[in-house]
């Protein structure tokens, strides 16, 4: 596989990102009212950044790869490899096997367009591609999409948004 400027330029961008609040000088705008752009799509930045090889995995699985090269716009809320960590071993195992599942699940990541929440201090419900919604809050310099923390600069790729969630959201079942 040839690796382009363009797949370092996001790896780059993405690993930044995933040094969170914590890599912040406390100097200036805290790192949510922050963007990183980088060229390239949703799943080049993922597909370019080890912390998000379970997401790709999943991805593949549910054959979404396709949806989020497209043209978009989308916003993502991507669970890295430590929050996917965060289910046990052989529910993440279920969940992978169950591709009407797991396609449910990663869709409940995504909402249509380019969804700014960097200085949004007001909570609002977002209407994902699953079809349900997530919550967004924002407290003082940290945001969460219902109960999960993002962390760090959104990123602004050619085809949407991505923010980087500690934990992987689940869509309520009936």
């Amino acid at each position: 596989m040839k690796i382009s400027f363009k797949a370092i330029a996001a790896a780059f961008a993405a690993s930044v990102l995933l040094a969170g609040p914590a890599a912040a000088s406390g100097k200036g705008a805290p790192e949510i009212n922050k963007i990183v752009r980088v060229k390239g799509t949703i799943v080049d930045v993922a597909v370019s950044n080890p912390a998000f090889s379970t997401l790709v995995t999943a991805l593949k699985a549910a054959q979404l790869v396709d949806v989020l090269q497209g043209p978009g716009p989308f916003t993502v809320f991507a669970p890295t490899n430590d929050a996917f960590g965060k289910i046990p071993a052989d529910v993440l195992t279920g969940l992978v096997n169950d591709v009407p599942a797991l396609t449910e699940v990663l869709l409940y990541h995504v909402t249509p367009g380019r969804q700014d929440l960097r200085f949004s201090y007001l909570a609002r419900d977002l209407r994902t591609v699953q079809g349900q919604e997530v919550f967004a809050e924002r407290e003082r310099n940290t945001l969460f999409i219902n109960n999960s923390q993002v962390a760090g600069s959104a990123i602004v790729t050619d085809n949407g948004v991505i923010y980087v969630i500690d934990s992987v959201l689940l869509p309520q079942y009936r």
